[in-house]
């Protein structure tokens, strides 16, 4: 009977523990394809919203991403990349702005995602105020630095960002286990070595056009958080490669994925943290039907 009690343990140190990561990759380039995908409980669907900007900003890396749950999917920083396709939203719960530079933020996209979509929108002061008065009062929240906000069962922690605008922002998001962190375009802040908890999935600013932003400062943040996955993004393919180049040299145990726009990326060996208590339970009821699969004549006394 001892393995019995032994097995719960043996599976709450492997999940507990850093994972290898397998990615899977769909090449389904369809923004659809995020919202048609079948999420399975446990896994986070990630998008790279991609380079394809208008004007001025047109053939740089965005900041801008999807992501699903089985539970919740949300936006942050989509800029205008979201402003034809509008249609193609199904759903979102929270749409995050992390500050009000038009390769982060589009208002008019803003307020037509909030409309299609019923979502809140969490925002830096500078840009709720572009905002305010053109999306319900109850759906737009103005976050500060040091601030903690959980609205529809998501959690996202501020922190002042190093960028040259009013009141920029760098985020933690937590929901459904998953801790996300999104580096905006800023440079580096020691406020980020006071992030206790990992994170599983981090994107990190790499350059242009940020004058902020570069490949060092993202190992510097990638660093201080720790993360199980990296996602480079806002820069150019050499500037992603040499931030690659960097964790992959360092002694992190840390993935690099290199995102392909609107290209559905799913870190298939992240677990979910759902506390200690629900984890213990789960890994017990595993151990006790390995043991009575194993043990047929098992009677209870």
């Amino acid at each position: 009977m001892k393995i019995l009690f032994l097995i719960p343990f043996m599976i709450l140190i492997l999940i507990t523990s850093t994972p290898s990561f397998a990615v899977e990759r769909f090449s389904e380039d369809a923004l659809t394809s995020i919202f048609t995908h079948d999420v399975q409980m446990g896994e986070l669907v990630i998008m790279w919203l991609g380079n394809h900007q208008k004007g001025s900003l047109e053939g740089h890396a965005s900041a801008g991403f999807l992501l699903r749950t089985s539970n919740h999917a949300i936006a942050i920083d989509p800029s205008s990349l979201l402003l034809d396709d509008i249609d193609s939203l199904d759903r979102l719960d929270t749409i995050f702005i992390t500050h009000d530079h038009g390769d982060h933020f589009d208002p008019d996209t803003t307020i037509a995602m909030q409309t299609k979509t019923d979502s809140f929108v969490i925002a830096d002061p500078t840009s709720a105020s572009m905002l305010s008065g053109k999306i319900p009062e109850d759906k737009l929240i103005q976050i500060e630095p040091n601030e903690q906000i959980t609205i529809s069962e998501i959690t996202v922690d501020a922190f002042a960002a190093e960028h040259p605008t009013e009141t920029p922002l760098i985020y933690v998001i937590e929901f459904d286990g998953f801790r996300i962190f999104h580096g905006s375009d800023s440079g580096f802040v020691e406020d980020l070595k006071n992030i206790e908890s990992r994170v599983h999935v981090a994107m990190v600013p790499t350059g242009d056009p940020s004058p902020t932003a570069s490949p060092q400062v993202a190992f510097e943040m990638t660093k201080a958080i720790n993360p199980y996955v990296v996602i480079p993004m806002h820069g150019n393919p050499q500037q992603m490669q040499e931030f690659s180049n960097l964790v992959e040299g360092s002694d992190l145990q840390t993935t690099v994925i290199i995102p392909s726009p609107f290209e559905i990326i799913i870190p298939s060996e992240i677990v979910p943290e759902f506390g200690l208590l629900s984890v213990f339970v789960l890994s017990s009821g595993v151990g006790i039907a390995i043991y009575l699969l194993r043990n047929k004549n098992f009677v209870y006394s």
